[in-house]
């Protein structure tokens, strides 16, 4: 499968000993790896991927561990990872990616505090935040 530049393995329980065999397929450019439990350990093999670009890991339990690793890639410039464990400390991270472009963080737990390090991301063309306890944003009501 040398050739193959995108992979979607959804719902498939693959765990983390499923993300490492897929890091090993360093010509992916995206993949989507949503609902398969890889949690941060699985994360920290994928973010091995040099030539990755998008990344989706929705519902993976990622924690604010594994956004660490996520930040250290470089190249990404969409990534949807909602429906995870991520809080103020994973956006910390999440906001030093300034080549992403596009951002899905649904779902989380971010809160106001998190939105003020993501409005600091001004190269952002599309953003998702729903869904993450937010009361108030830059100053204005509900």
């Amino acid at each position: 499968m040398k050739q193959l530049s995108s992979l979607n393995v959804y719902n498939n329980e693959i765990g983390c000993e499923g993300a490492k065999y897929i890091s090993e397929m360093q010509q992916l450019t995206s993949v989507d790896i949503y609902y398969n439990e890889i949690g941060d350990e699985g994360v920290k093999y994928i973010s091995e991927m040099k030539q990755l670009s998008s990344l989706n890991v929705y519902n993976n339990e990622i924690g604010d561990e594994g956004v660490k690793y996520i930040s250290e890639m470089k190249q990404l410039t969409s990534l949807n990872i909602p429906d995870n464990r991520i809080s103020v400390e994973g956006v910390k991270y999440i906001s030093e990616m300034k080549q992403l472009t596009s951002l899905d963080i649904s779902y989380n737990e971010i809160g106001d505090e998190g939105v003020k390090y993501i409005s600091e991301m001004k190269q952002l063309s599309s953003l998702n935040i729903s869904y993450n306890e937010i009361e108030f944003w830059q100053g204005g009501g509900k």
